[in-house]
């Protein structure tokens, strides 16, 4: 079997990709350049791409063409969509399954934009929908859908994991530190300046690193003056590489996500395999159903939940104690080797006519 993947939103395609060919399974990945950063991802990259990368570009024209006709291409046997791709996948004609991000169904495919009335159109001719957020569930229900699938994203915790830095500049500082990107509509930034802000004020040798980047950065940069943190927290250009990324949770105390939807991110994942508390919003109730038990990860939606979970932190025993049950929690339940196997078994399902009771049946099997 080949697959096709489309799209690389966060990079999430390209990293699904490449794990999926380490298993040998044979996918090739369709992207746009332009509008994402592979390389950040994994550096090795700025020596150019691998042969299972192909290629469209929005600021082409026939774009979307492109898409269309690789789509139809005999040698592919699925496609494998993400974010807004799963219109192609149905306009294509093939077989495809949609992966969903997060904003892709809270937003678009709520919408009654011409997008969104195709994603609807889209997500309901779809063999799967695969989802890792649990808030999704309740949209698709309203949809009327029933061919949703929980399916976690994948870390590479062979990669992400604790490791020490001599080169540590703030050695002697508790460490905050905040990759998420500054979209206070989604991740209610916010929420953590604020938090931190009670919290620095009897703590004061602290500082909040964040990452530069994101529509709202400048709402960042003004709400860090207003609240006096000019001399706590440290902005950083980003986004960051993979190695770059690596270095900062591994010399933080504390990593902090977002703050709006009940989500385990990429963000949180990583975090989670360099054994580092994480504070986002991810209340336990949340995963009943989804996950054995729930991730050891700080829960906030609010400045004083944050400041009161930093608060907490201030203890390494307690940090130390958290950071241990997070990496063991993730490398249970997103071993990659899992990961791969169930998404192999998703394909050939597909690929073989199997309902959706079948497939479900198939996946509860494999288990960490």
């Amino acid at each position: 079997m080949k697959i096709l993947q489309v799209g690389n939103t966060a990079n999430i395609g390209y990293l699904t990709t490449k794990q999926l060919r380490k298993d040998g399974i044979d996918v090739d990945l369709l992207l746009d350049p332009s509008g994402t950063f592979p390389s950040k991802s994994d550096p090795s990259l700025k020596n150019g791409y691998p042969e299972w990368c192909v290629f469209y570009h929005r600021k082409k024209y026939f774009w979307k063409l492109k898409i269309l006709k690789t789509m139809r291409k005999k040698k592919y046997d699925l496609i494998h969509a993400y974010a807004e791709t799963p219109i192609f996948a149905f306009l294509s004609g093939k077989k495809y399954i949609v992966q969903a991000l997060g904003s892709d169904t809270r937003e678009l495919a709520r919408s009654n934009s011409i997008r969104g009335i195709l994603l609807r159109r889209a997500y309901k001719k779809a063999k799967i929908i695969l989802f890792a957020m649990p808030d999704l569930l309740p949209i698709y229900s309203k949809f009327g859908l029933k061919n949703c699938i929980f399916f976690p994203l994948m870390v590479d915790s062979s990669f992400y994991k604790p490791k020490k830095f001599l080169d540590n500049e703030y050695h002697e500082k508790f460490v905050v530190f905040h990759p998420t990107n500054l979209i206070w509509r989604h991740k209610r930034n916010d929420i953590l300046l604020k938090g931190f802000a009670k919290f620095v004020e009897t703590n004061p040798k602290s500082i909040l690193i964040i990452i530069d980047n994101g529509e709202d950065s400048e709402k960042t940069h003004q709400l860090v003056k207003s609240l006096g943190l000019n001399e706590k927290v440290k902005f950083i250009n980003g986004p960051l590489n993979s190695n770059e990324l690596l270095h900062y949770y591994n010399i933080a105390d504390v990593v902090a996500d977002s703050f709006l939807f009940p989500a385990m991110s990429g963000i949180t994942n990583e975090a989670l395999c360099c054994e580092k508390p994480v504070i986002t919003y991810c209340p336990p109730s949340t995963w009943k159903g989804f996950y054995p038990e729930a991730p050891p990860i700080l829960n906030s939606s609010t400045e004083d939940e944050v400041f009161q979970n930093l608060e907490l932190l201030k203890d390494n025993k307690k940090r130390l104690e958290i950071g241990k049950k997070s990496r063991e929690w993730i490398t249970k339940y997103n071993d990659p080797n899992v990961y791969c196997s169930k998404f192999r078994t998703v394909y050939e399902s597909v690929i073989n006519g199997d309902n959706l009771g079948q497939i479900r049946d198939k996946l509860d099997k494999i288990t960490p």
